[in-house]
């Protein structure tokens, strides 16, 4: 039900703007959950992937740009890893506004999307490797 939810909204312009999400989630939510935010935003990420499973990297893709996440792709692959770059306007507004933003909520959903596809254990850090690039790592039991 709610996949198919996301494929209705998918048909509108993407009216949301990298401030409005940068302002929701790295002021306010940051505020509200303290410092219980980023296991919160990465376990969230993880359950947005079981609502949204997205079954092919071109999904993964699709998903991050449909949510103002970003444009990311797969920098690399190896079986018990797996390197994703995330960049576009949402990653240069968000690190200029904020000197630390949270990118748990991709993290959480890059970990639970890919385990789900792999059918193994995973887990998934990132890195800013500058203003315009968030490196994620994915480690696969």
């Amino acid at each position: 039900m709610k996949r198919d939810a996301f494929k209705n909204l998918s048909n509108f312009p993407n009216e949301q703007t990298a401030f409005s999400l940068a302002l929701l989630r790295d002021g306010i939510l940051n505020d509200i959950l303290d410092d219980d935010a980023d296991d919160i935003l990465y376990y969230a990420g993880k359950e947005i992937a079981r609502q949204f499973f997205a079954r092919t990297l071109d999904d993964i893709q699709d998903f991050f740009a449909i949510a103002g996440w970003g444009d990311i792709e797969i920098s690399s692959q190896k079986p018990d890893r797996e390197n994703w770059t995330l960049t576009g306007e949402a990653i240069k507004i968000r690190n200029a506004a904020i000197e630390k933003p949270s990118f748990f909520l991709e993290a959480g959903f890059l970990a639970q999307d890919i385990q789900q596809q792999t059918h193994r254990r995973t887990e998934c850090s990132y890195q800013i490797e500058d203003k315009n690039k968030v490196i994620f790592t994915v480690y696969i039991d």
